[in-house]
């Protein structure tokens, strides 16, 4: 069995929104989960509400963790979560394969197979001027080149 615990981190607020103050906009949430072994998993996230009713709003100052935690349950997934967990949980148990290095090669002794990568030279501004420099270029062709000294 899994224990599923919320954590309020965070409220983000606008100072004043359609007459009302301090109107939470965006609640910084995790959701742990721990099963009987103490084995535990974690999920961090945030939540933006929509816009506040007037007629049901809540004074910031009265606010308490579990009316926050009651308005991420009714507007999230908390069944979808708590398999994301689950899953989590399950991985410490029984790990995905993965590949492992052959054992009768030892990793000292594979030489790569592709050649490094050589390094790009960017020219400077003067070589890039001095190389672009045609002597044979007259101002008839439009485009006016001075030699550089």
């Amino acid at each position: 069995m899994i224990t599923y615990t919320w954590s309020i981190s965070r409220l983000d607020c606008a100072p004043s929104e359609n007459g009302l103050t301090n109107v939470v906009k965006v609640i910084h949430w995790s959701l742990a989960g721990q099963d009987e072994n103490g084995v535990s998993a974690l999920i961090n996230n945030s939540y933006p509400l929509p816009e506040p009713n007037p007629e049901a709003f809540n004074d910031y100052s009265t606010l308490t963790e579990e009316i926050i935690i009651s308005w991420l349950e009714s507007n999230l997934d908390a069944g979808y979560l708590h398999e994301v967990l689950a899953n989590k949980i399950e991985r410490n148990y029984n790990p995905p394969i993965t590949p492992l290095p052959l054992p009768w090669i030892r990793v000292e002794d594979v030489v790569p197979t592709e050649e490094p990568i050589a390094e790009e030279v960017v020219p400077t501004e003067e070589e890039v001027i001095t190389n672009e420099y045609d002597s044979n270029t007259t101002e008839d062709d439009g485009i006016i080149q001075e030699e550089i000294t």
